[in-house]
């Protein structure tokens, strides 16, 4: 029977080691808890997102790991954004498939991101990197493009994402910039990267790798609150569609993305990549080395054949001859929930499935608070409280069960309503 070890794997709610174990795959989890530690307080649902009992084994740190000889494991994948590095680190201590480690800096810093770009001769978003509040007002009076962005180096879900349309607001967002503070990525914001804003749609690209060739899992639209005119939260995504792969649109982003995520030296694997396309054509924003967020893989395998988990099975335990770019089958969406004033959540998990069950598109949702929980106004990703998933042949049905559940969370959970 095949095993695998998956690196703090602390988001998409165990989907992966569901699929895994129900092809016959053992997994092993390794959780580094010195940098749990350093987490700000979670809620009780959050704590209980990571599951042990579906593992054969956890780990709690490197130590405890069995020796590169010890052939335990056939395979290392990222659970998470924060488990990129000690994969590929992981992958090359057990001599299996995986992403070069002395290159590991190009998949987790996005102004490394931007420069294999630069290297590689693709379009790529100049960027200024900030060491320090001494070299952020240095860079202040030598930037002149707005609209700007300011971010983390290594942050991801929008965390401390500003968007700085003159001086005086460039100003504001470095003065409250959250130096040194611990992410949401398990990294010390410890650098921020000054970069101009680009005009266009964005777009998501998810790719699988094999020995350097690029599969097609799966591309979607991302469509953001300042497009709905939701104030305060410009970069969080309030709907996601799922694309064809078919399209014009579709193709001009995968070749990009392809060759982006060569740039990056990603030869095995899942690639999650956030563009916009703009006037010139798409240019990358960020990419991850692991897989797409969330509850979305889930809602891939509704509609897209082969999905996402499918595709990574086949590069780390199937037959490469196997893989092949997904299909779009069915329409699908997924819906954020968007507060626009703080609360508490006031009912019950059980009261949510019954108050949902009459949705029939709906796939699937992951709410991370629980009955009693505060919830606050959305600014970024983790200060969304729920998601859900649709898919349906009758695109009708499909829009009237989204809107319906946006009108629930209005209700319960001062989600706002965008349909």
């Amino acid at each position: 029977m095949p095993s695998c070890l998956i690196t703090n794997p602390v988001s998409n709610a165990n989907i992966l080691v569901r699929y895994l174990k129900g092809k016959g795959v053992d997994c092993y989890a390794i959780i580094e808890l010195d940098k749990v530690a350093l987490i700000p307080k979670l809620n009780a649902k959050k704590k209980s997102e990571f599951q042990a009992g579906l593992y054969k084994g956890v780990f709690t740190s490197e130590d405890q790991l069995p020796a590169g000889e010890s052939g335990l494991f056939d395979a290392v994948l990222p659970g998470s954004e924060n488990g990129v590095f000690l994969a590929e680190k992981l992958a090359a201590k057990y001599s299996l498939f995986g992403n070069d480690p002395a290159t590991s800096f190009r998949r987790r810093h996005k102004d490394e991101m931007q420069r294999s770009l630069a290297n590689a001769s693709l379009a790529f978003i100049p960027t200024t990197v900030l060491n320090g509040q001494k070299s952020a007002q240095s860079a202040l009076a030598r930037w002149d493009h707005y609209p700007c962005i300011l971010k983390p180096q290594s942050s991801a879900g929008g965390e401390g994402v500003q968007r700085c349309n003159n001086r005086d607001e460039l100003q504001r967002a470095l003065d409250n910039a959250s130096w040194d503070t611990f992410s949401a990525t398990w990294t010390v914001n410890d650098h921020f990267l000054i970069q101009p804003m680009i005009q266009g749609h964005e777009y998501v690209v998810d790719l699988v790798a094999c020995a350097g060739t690029y599969f097609i899992a799966a591309i979607c639209r991302y469509v953001r609150s300042d497009e709905l005119d939701i104030a305060d939260c410009d970069f969080v995504k309030k709907f996601t569609f799922i694309l064809p792969l078919d399209s014009p649109v579709s193709k001009i982003l995968a070749d990009y993305a392809k060759l982006a995520a060569k740039a990056l030296d990603i030869t095995y694997g899942a690639v999650h990549m956030e563009l916009v396309l703009g006037k010139n054509g798409p240019v990358m924003i960020e990419a991850a080395a692991r897989m797409h967020g969330t509850i979305t893989p889930k809602l891939f395998t509704e509609c897209y054949k082969p999905s996402l988990l499918d595709q990574l099975y086949e590069v780390y335990f199937g037959d490469a001859d196997n893989l092949q770019d997904a299909v779009l089958i069915a329409p699908a969406v997924v819906s954020d929930v968007i507060c626009i004033e703080n609360g508490v959540c006031a009912i019950s998990e059980a009261q949510m499935d019954e108050v949902l069950a009459s949705l029939m598109s709906l796939k699937g949702y992951a709410c991370v608070i629980g009955e009693g929980d505060e919830y606050v106004v959305t600014h970024d990703l983790f200060s969304s409280p729920m998601n859900a998933c649709f898919c349906d042949a009758d695109a009708d049905k499909l829009w009237t069960d989204v809107a319906a559940f946006d009108q629930v969370a209005e209700r319960l959970m001062g989600g706002r309503i965008q349909c």
